[in-house]
This record gives structure tokens, C-alpha cells and sequence, in this order.
């Protein structure tokens, strides 16, 4: 009970902090942009792909109406955003802690949780990265699932995902691909285009319900150039090997005894789908869109960090 007090300390105090830095120092000076987004996503009339990411512009919108009953427009505005990135950050950390916690003991997933909560704060590099960091606790949460056998929570975690961001799909190669023997059964085959299945039939919904126009948004994917961007503003380097290199430095040491769904996700989904396809269709200086490389490379280097934390049937 004690060791549960902690954490959920830890959750409260960290979001708390988190979610005043992000309204003072990015929602609050970014009020005029930040306040067009929301509308356009609310009132559908933004272009692809905010015109499908609906979960915290629509929770924001609940609290928004409420507070503009007694308070000015733009201070209800940015009290609805403060109380989601609370929501939010408490959500990511929470859903850290349980993941962590499969593997570590509790001062293992507080060291753990906390290692996140500062790369996180690193990462922010936009002044609009809510759904990045509840894809990032989507993620997190279904490896929890994933490796407490509890699988079937993931089709509730697809359906919510799809009204945040398209990556939550990946949560599903994330699962397969994490274990050998799912390659070679036809019930995981199953259960791969099950899940599969459910997440392209709510999206395709939200699709539907939003109106789209397929020309358009490959038009919009076209006209930002990600690739060229990125090899012709190599800055963003310098961030990636400051967040990255050191982790996999001691994720990468001692490696064959470390936990298969870490190891396998390392090698496959998160170079093939965070590193090539992020330089060819995303911009690799914002970062926070990457945060599921961190839920990987975290507990592979406290594995080699605190080995006396890690939980004995474990070792």
C-alpha cells in the first residue's frame, strides 16, 4: 500500500508540474494558434490529419463550454487545456508505472517513470503535442496488456487510439512481432487481423463522419516535403543522439538476456517504423511524435542500470 502511495504521488505531483509547464510556456504564448486549431478540429473545417484526431480537442471542448458560463473566453480556454494535460500526463505516467512495474520493483519504476517524464519535457518541441503524449500512454498501457497476457484489452485501446492519431495502430506490430511463436500460429494470425479489423473499421467511421476527400490529404502529406525538410535541416540530430544514444548504450549492453518483447520490438518495429519511415513521412525534429522509442530503450537500460531492482522472476 505504501509503495502504491508513492507512485500515485509521483503520477499526481509530476503531472501537475508537467501540465503547468505546458500551458505556460506553450498553450498561453501560442493562445491565438492553439485556440484556431481546437475550433477547426471541433467545428470540421481543418485539413487532414487534424481533421481526424479528435479525442482531446473533443474532452477539451466539454470542459471549455462549461467555463465559459463564468469565466472570459480565452481564460476558460486555457483552464479546459490545463485540466487535459493533466489528464493526459497523469495518463501517460500512470500507464508508465504499470508497464514498468512487469519487470521492476517500485523504486525501479519511479526511477523509471521519472527517466520519461524528463525526456517528455525535452521532447515538447511543438506547441501542440497532447496527442503525441496519449499515443505515447495508449502505447505504454498495451504493453502492459501485451505482457500480462491480458491481449484482449487491446481492442479497447485500438478504438480509443483511432480517434487520437493513426500511429496507434502500431500498438498491433508492437504485439505481434514482440514474441517468435505469434509468427508461426493461425490463432494469432486471427487475432492479428481481428485487431487489425477493428481499428480500420472505427477509423474508416471516423472517416465517414468527418468527410474526406483522399486527393486532398495525400495532397497534404505531398506539399509539406518531410523528407526534404529533414535532410536539409540536420539539427535535429543533435536532439535525437542527446535523448537517444545514451539509453541505447546500455540498452544494447548484456542484450541476449534481456526480455524477448523488448528485444524484438528494438530490432524491428522501432527502426522500420520510427527511424526510416518517420525521416520519410514525419519531421524528425519533433520528436514527441517518436516518445514509443522511449517506452522501448527505458527498461533495456535499467535493466543494465539497476539490476538490483529488477523483480526476481525476472532474472
Amino acid at each position: 500500500m505504501k509503495n502504491n502511495k508513492s507512485l500515485y504521488f509521483l503520477i499526481i505531483f509530476a503531472a501537475l508540474l508537467l501540465a503547468y509547464y505546458v500551458t505556460l510556456k506553450l498553450d498561453a504564448p501560442n493562445y491565438d494558434l492553439r485556440f484556431d486549431r481546437h475550433a477547426a478540429i471541433v467545428n470540421n473545417t481543418i485539413e487532414h490529419p487534424y481533421k481526424y484526431r479528435l479525442l482531446n480537442p473533443f474532452m477539451t471542448q466539454v470542459y471549455f463550454t462549461v467555463f465559459k458560463l463564468i469565466l472570459p473566453v480565452k481564460s476558460s480556454f486555457l483552464l479546459a487545456y490545463f485540466i487535459q494535460n493533466i489528464l493526459v500526463f497523469g495518463f501517460l505516467l500512470f500507464s508508465v508505472t504499470k508497464y514498468l512495474s512487469v519487470w521492476f520493483d517500485s523504486s525501479g519504476v519511479i526511477i523509471g517513470a521519472l527517466l520519461l517524464a524528463v525526456i517528455a519535457l525535452l521532447c515538447l518541441t511543438g506547441w501542440d503535442t497532447l496527442g503525441d503524449l496519449t499515443t505515447a500512454g495508449i502505447m505504454a498501457l498495451g504493453f502492459y496488456f501485451i505482457n500480462t497476457k491480458k491481449v484482449n484489452y487491446l481492442y479497447l485501446l485500438l478504438i480509443i487510439g483511432a480517434f487520437n492519431e493513426l500511429q496507434s495502430i502500431l500498438l498491433i506490430l508492437f504485439w505481434f512481432l514482440g514474441e517468435r511463436k505469434n509468427l508461426a500460429s493461425s490463432k494469432m494470425w486471427l487475432k492479428f487481423i481481428s485487431f487489425v479489423l477493428t481499428f480500420a473499421v472505427v477509423y474508416a467511421l471516423i472517416f465517414l463522419f468527418r468527410g474526406t476527400s483522399p486527393a486532398s490529404d495525400l495532397n497534404t502529406w505531398a506539399e509539406r516535403k518531410d523528407m526534404i525538410f529533414n535532410m536539409h535541416n540536420p539539427g535535429f540530430i543533435v536532439l535525437w543522439a542527446l535523448t537517444i544514444v545514451p539509453l541505447l548504450f546500455f540498452a544494447l549492453k548484456d542484450f541476449k538476456s534481456k526480455p524477448e518483447f523488448l528485444k524484438r520490438n528494438l530490432l524491428t518495429v522501432i527502426p522500420a517504423f520510427y527511424v526510416i519511415a518517420f525521416f520519410i513521412i514525419a519531421r524528425m525534429n519533433e520528436i514527441d511524435k517518436a516518445l514509443t522509442i522511449f517506452l522501448i530503450l527505458i527498461p533495456l537500460a535499467l535493466y543494465t542500470l539497476l539490476p538490483k531492482h529488477i523483480k526476481q522472476a525476472n532474472l
